[in-house]
């Protein structure tokens, strides 16, 4: 479910700053499936973000993930 209030932009906007963080991110894979991993933003575009997990995976989202919480950052404990 979106944020009620809040658009892609304000999305964009929290992940332009996290960027180059090290962050917790959870992630939603379905049927109430999510994954939970350690990763850090490395690239941001118009459309899409990429960020690379500590195990070396690079993966791509889209500011609508955000928005839906599809990806939600958690904070770290580290």
């Amino acid at each position: 479910m979106r944020e009620i209030g809040k658009g892609i932009g304000e999305a964009k906007a929290r992940v332009q700053k996290l960027a180059g963080i090290p962050l917790l991110m959870k992630v939603s894979e379905g049927r109430g499936r999510s994954a939970l991993f350690r990763a850090s933003i490395i690239a941001v575009f118009p459309a899409v973000f990429t960020v690379k997990t500590e195990n070396g995976e690079v993966r791509t989202f889209s500011y609508s993930d955000v928005h839906t919480r599809g990806v939600m950052f958690l904070p770290d404990d580290k």
